[in-house]
């Protein structure tokens, strides 16, 4: 143990020796600031070793260990803040310029780009827009057009906005005057992009016109064709047909010509020669006369009338030769808007690439700087853990060898004389005021220790005289007992130390668990808790007795010690309490058998009850029908009669036919009403009786019930009941046990609140609340209950009807099936003379038993 203290101490890194050495300073200071309270806890019992010597004195110290470390330690401090400090700022710079460049350059740089490929799509297609010769395809491009003019727009306004937003983030007049060219830039191109947007939509006004002009002249040369098919199927053609054929084919050649002049020339020459053709008409002869002039006005309306071949054929040249002057006009500020977004972009880009090499720069010096700086602190701590090791640590490792020589035997002196190892005492700092304390704590821990055997004297004579048996043993084999625990067993303390084992005076049924509870102290050394067993003296006499065990060393070997306090007085006393309590419980037990067969008593005469009513009520419509059946048979058997003797007169049957049809209504609506009620009654009583669980409709089981009650309160007539309740409330539960519920509740209203001469109203409400609660309420407008009445209204038992018949089991019976098997809750509200109202809350879905 010596080899493995050592080794942990000489292995101590400088953090523990400090440690060490300050608990060390505090104890000593405690001591030397407390001279009374140390000698208070110092001083010898009586018979005991000398007192105590006085601690040595700390003195004061101009520059100690603690200044010393303090300064190395402020000063690596320092140089941790610098190094942070200018971490902090550097990273801050670096942030505040990655902000920039992602938050400005970047996005500006990002724009500009998409407004220069913007630009490129632009140029593909307006020469298209120009080409387009159909209205699907015009309509096209030139919605690509004006998309792309709309996204140029929206760029170039994002690109002011990101400007606007940057005009204060100039680093020197050369960024300001950078940034006020890009802006000038960036409002040529906005304007240029206007002019841009009303030269194409003026572009493509007159592509549209080109189409449509063309589309005219196609349909009229089309026409024109029509009519040449048409001429050439009529008979005896002269040489007026030929003309007109060289007139229509010169027409047709006309078309193909792309010059204005010649153009509007061949119109004019076609107009002389339908002039010709119309002077011609006249001269000849009907029918010839009247088709050259047919034909001659067909011409003239397709050639050279207004909308005709001729004119739509010009306004498309003029229609195309604007186009081409709009597209060239275009194609400039296309050229404008690219030289101005290139130069802008050219600019921005320029502009992030200084931006970028002045944060590579910034990065490059930060790191210099705190390179430096870190190898500032490497040096400084090196120095820092040679000082240390001066002036500390190896004074500190000699200290520990002079303890653990201590520890093996050799007493340390100051000078190391007589071969042992001295305790370092050189210097003049708190190290050498460790040394002396040292000196001065082993010296008390020798006084302590003979201290220590003398309160152990003491001690063994206190357990001698314990009240309490005490028992130290090993495999139960007796090493030590006191008199009070031999007085238990009625032996000496000799003869307690003679026994064989232990277990001899336990009980045999508690041996094992004696022997389990020993192990678990060998293996565990916790103490166990109190237990109590039954033991025997040699004698034969039985005792109970309780004992605490823990685990002890007792003669260089690990043994048990049991404390052991004799209870049986306690234990007799116990065996009576637990025979009167289960006297009480037997009671109490038949009561509750008792008090469950009057509930079921109840409930068999509550069911009585309904069956007596039901019974005196199916009589009536019962009794009806037979009397109607009767009358029936004797109208039947009395018209079979006059049948039979052919006396049958047509208004005797007529006679028979309506008595017979008012007794069969008769006997129809009264074995309804008894069926009705059979139903009603078979459904509540089955429901009573089974207990089953299915699923039902409240509202309908509800009057169901109310229906078989009938016969109960039908005398009273100014009696009303209401219900309140949504016909499609649905519950999944025991209607047996609402049914009881319900009638014990109307019941209880109809004998204890209303007056059988007074009007009077039961209301039953239902409603679902809290998603998946029903509430359900039987309310009445009686007397009211008492205040001091109302909380005794559940007890079993309890009735203010004693003498009129009353058993006080009703309310109980509902409050013990709400509360047992629908799994929920019953609450009663009155004051007297303002009626009652009880309210129930159960699951919709009630839980299975």
């Amino acid at each position: 143990m010596d080899g493995q203290l050592s080794s942990s101490l000489s292995s101590s890194t400088v953090p523990g020796i400090l440690q060490s050495s300050s608990a060390i300073l505090q104890s000593t200071s405690a001591i030397v600031q407390s001279p009374v309270r140390a000698a208070a806890l110092t001083a010898p019992a009586p018979g005991a070793a000398p007192g105590p010597q006085t601690p040595p004195p700390i003195r004061t110290r101009r520059f100690g260990i603690a200044v010393r470390i303090t300064l190395g330690l402020s000063v690596m401090a320092l140089l941790v803040v610098l190094i942070g400090g200018v971490s902090m700022s550097s990273f801050r710079l670096f942030r505040a310029e990655v902000t920039v460049l992602s938050t400005n350059t970047l996005p500006e740089v990002i724009t500009s780009a998409e407004l220069h490929g913007s630009l490129q799509k632009l140029v593909a297609q307006l020469p298209q827009l120009a080409a387009a010769n159909s209205t699907p395809q015009r309509r096209s491009i030139y919605d690509g057009l004006v998309t792309e003019l709309d996204s140029m727009q929206l760029l170039v306004a994002r690109m002011r906005g990101l400007m606007k937003d940057n005009h204060g983030d100039g680093h020197g007049d050369g960024d300001g005057k950078e940034r006020d060219g890009n802006v000038r830039l960036l409002e040529q191109t906005r304007s240029t992009l206007l002019i841009l947007a009303a030269t194409v939509a003026d572009l493509n006004a007159e592509v549209t016109r080109q189409i449509d002009y063309g589309d005219r002249q196609a349909e009229a040369a089309r026409a024109l064709g029509r009519l040449a098919t048409s001429m050439e199927s009529m008979p005896e053609t002269g040489a007026w047909a030929a003309r007109i054929g060289a007139l229509m084919a010169r027409a047709a050649g006309a078309m193909q010509l792309d010059h204005l002049s010649r153009l509007k020339g061949e119109a004019r020459a076609v107009e002389r020669t339908l002039a010709e053709l119309a002077r011609l008409s006249s001269g000849a002869p009907d029918p010839t006369g009247q088709m050259i002039s047919t034909v001659q006005e067909e011409l003239f309306s397709l050639l050279v009338a207004p909308g005709g071949m001729f004119e739509s054929a010009i306004d498309r040249l003029q229609a195309r030769n604007r186009a081409q002057a709009l597209t060239g006009q275009a194609q400039v500020l296309v050229e404008t808007v690219e030289r101005s977004t290139g130069a802008l972009y050219d600019s921005i880009r320029d502009q992030s690439a200084e931006r970028t090499d002045a944060l590579a720069e910034l990065i490059a010096e930060r790191t210099r700087t705190v390179m430096m700086l870190a190898g500032a602190s490497i040096l400084l701590a090196v120095g820092v853990y040679f000082i240390f090791r001066r002036f500390l640590s190896s004074r500190l490792v000699a200290m520990n060898r002079a303890v653990l020589a201590r520890l093996s035997g050799n007493r340390p002196v100051a000078g190391g004389a007589g071969g042992t190892v001295p305790v370092p005492v050189d210097g003049d700092d708190e190290i050498t005021d460790i040394g002396a304390s040292i000196r001065y704590f082993i010296d008390e821990i020798d006084r302590r220790q003979q201290a220590l055997a003398d309160n152990e004297r003491r001690f063994r004579d206190l357990v001698e005289g314990s009240i309490q048996g005490i028992i130290i043993h090993r495999d139960f084999h007796a090493l030590y007992a006191n008199d009070s625990f031999a007085a238990m067993l009625g032996l000496t303390v000799a003869e307690v130390m003679a026994l064989p084992s232990l277990l001899s005076i336990v009980a045999v049924e508690a041996r094992q668990s004696m022997i389990d509870n020993y192990d678990h102290l060998l293996e565990g050394g916790q103490t166990t808790p109190r237990r109590r067993i039954r033991a025997c003296r040699p004698d034969g006499a039985e005792l109970w007795v309780e004992l605490t065990g823990r685990r002890v060393d007792w003669m260089d070997g690990p043994a048990v010690q049991a404390v052991v306090v004799d209870v049986t007085r306690e234990v007799e006393a116990e065996n009576a309490l637990r025979q009167s309590r289960d006297a009480a419980e037997r009671a109490l037990g038949e009561l509750k058998a008792t008090q469950a067969s009057l509930i079921q008593a109840e409930k068999m005469a509550s069911l009585g009850q309904l069956v007596a009513g039901v019974a005196h009520e199916v009589n009536t419509p019962i009794g009806i029908t037979i009397t109607g059946a009767s009358q029936l048979q004797a109208l039947i058997g009395e018209l079979s009669d006059r049948h039979t003797a052919n006396a049958l007169k047509k208004s005797d049957f007529q006679r028979f036919l309506s008595d017979g049809m008012e007794m069969a209504n008769l006997i129809l609506s009264n074995s309804t009403r008894a069926a009705n009620l059979v139903q009603s009654f078979k459904l509540v009583a089955v429901d009573q009786s089974s207990d089953e669980r299915r699923a039902f409709l409240l509202r309908d089981y509800i009057d169901e019930l109310l229906r078989s009650l009938h016969p109960t309160y039908k005398a009273r007539t100014a009696l009303t009941i209401d219900i309140d309740c949504p016909a499609d409330l649905e519950l999944d539960g025991y209607p047996g046990a609402l049914s009881q519920i319900l009638t014990n509740l109307i019941m209880n209203a109809l004998v204890h609140a209303l007056d059988p001469e007074q009007p009077g109203c039961i209301a039953i409400a239902a409603r679902v609340i809290d998603g998946d609660m029903v509430e359900l309420s039987i309310a009445d407008d009686g007397a009211g209950i008492a205040p001091e009445v109302l909380p005794k209204v559940f007890d079993p038992f309890f009735t203010t009807r004693r003498g009129a018949g009353g058993s006080g089991l009703g309310l109980h019976i509902v409050y013990n099936l709400v509360t047992g098997r629908l799994h929920g809750t019953i609450g009663v509200e009155s004051r007297p003379g303002d009626g009652t109202r009880f309210t129930l809350r159960f699951p919709r879905v009630t839980a299975a038993a």
